[in-house]
């Protein structure tokens, strides 16, 4: 017997239990429509499937519904199982229901969750430690793709191969969210058939079940619109981060994202005065305006050595037009003491892309905002 029911197996797709699925499971069990049992198996077998942040969100779940169980911590490597990296155990023919099965189990679900191969996912059962057909098929796939004998069994060569793949991936912040987290979900919005509806000619998806915008669905709408704002804001959500809202008068706790030129008034130094919570942190605010241009190159300078990996940078272009890209960037890295640029991944015409910016693409700002996330889900 599967370990979860259809609807909510169904929930855990693409290997990944995001935070819309996590708004569903909550609907669902305040509807009666399924249990507290189930959310415990997706917080214990399917733990490595869940994206930065959803965790401590599904921890005030389980704690609200008198749950003992919390979500379990990423799986990072096999350090620890040493005796199957050494070659000392061989599973299953340690027996089917072996400690460490479940650890190799955990691990194939990671790698399918953090690198999309899907033929390593345990859809039906997770990691529940039992050697069955649903594991052998795993294992089996991973062999096949890793130039190793295909029999199905983990000994120590499938074992370390294993775990040297688990060790290339970044292990998310399930249950706390990184600066980390937020590159990753920059570069995986701006990257492959995603990134397009973030461009200007294509309908926007939203991911973020706290906007106003219903998820996962063409919003036709946003066709021919820019989507600086939007794509900031998801990257935020996906990355485990709140964003900031335009509130609406709905009373459903959702609302809006705010255009880019506004977003400083959810930071540490202007929130109280906008009655809004913070959000960020404003590390750096620069007006270009009232600057030389020497003087401008030179805070543009220290502005850049300030920012780091998952940072925001947000800027008010002159002249009463908004409605075009570059408003909001992420920092996916920071070149600027090597060669004198940073990358940024930011919404564009044709789609989202990450593209390597200098000093000189802010010289003819009206307003720019350095802000840090800090308030995570």
């Amino acid at each position: 017997m599967p370990a979860l029911s259809t609807p909510i197996q169904n929930l855990i797709t693409n290997a990944r239990f995001t935070v819309a699925e996590m708004v569903e499971l909550e609907r669902r069990i305040k509807a009666g429509q399924t249990n507290r049992q189930e959310a415990e198996v997706i917080a214990t077998r399917y733990a490595d499937t869940i994206e930065p942040g959803v965790g401590s969100w599904l921890n005030k779940l389980l704690k609200s519904l008198g749950s003992n169980v919390t979500v379990a911590q990423p799986i990072a490597n096999l350090a620890n199982d040493t005796d199957l990296l050494n070659g000392n155990i061989s599973l299953p023919d340690s027996g089917r229901n072996h400690p460490s099965i479940r650890n190799i189990q955990r691990a194939l679900i990671a790698l399918a969750s953090r690198t999309s191969k899907l033929n390593y996912m345990l859809r039906e059962f997770g990691a529940d430690g039992d050697y069955g057909d649903e594991t052998i098929k795993a294992v089996r796939a991973f062999q096949q793709g890793n130039a190793l004998l295909v029999d199905g069994k983990v000994g120590a060569k499938t074992a370390k191969a294993i775990d040297a793949a688990l060790r290339k991936t970044d292990v998310p912040g399930i249950t706390g969210a990184s600066p980390k987290d937020l590159v990753n979900a920059a570069i995986e919005l701006s990257t492959g058939e995603v990134a397009k509806f973030y461009g200007v000619p294509q309908p926007w998806i939203n991911i973020d079940p706290r906007h106003n915008v219903p998820t996962n669905r063409p919003f036709d709408f946003l066709k021919d619109r820019w989507k600086c704002n939007l794509f900031g804001g998801n990257v935020l959500r996906k990355g485990g981060y709140e964003p900031p809202y335009y509130r609406d008068n709905t009373n459903d706790n959702k609302g809006e994202y705010p255009n880019a030129n506004q977003w400083f008034r959810w930071t540490d130094k202007y929130a109280a005065a906008n009655n809004n919570p913070v959000r960020f942190l404003l590390i750096d605010e620069i007006k270009p305006t009232s600057l030389t241009e020497a003087q401008l190159r030179t805070r543009l300078q220290q502005l850049f050595t300030k920012i780091q990996p998952g940072d925001f940078l947000l800027v008010d272009h002159q002249g009463s037009g908004v409605q075009d890209g570059g408003h909001t960037r992420v920092a996916t890295k920071n070149n600027f003491s090597s060669n004198g640029t940073i990358s940024f991944a930011q919404a564009s015409f044709d789609s989202s892309l990450t593209r390597e910016e200098s000093i000189e693409a802010l010289m003819a700002e009206e307003a720019i905002w350095l802000m840090r996330p800090n308030t995570k889900m």
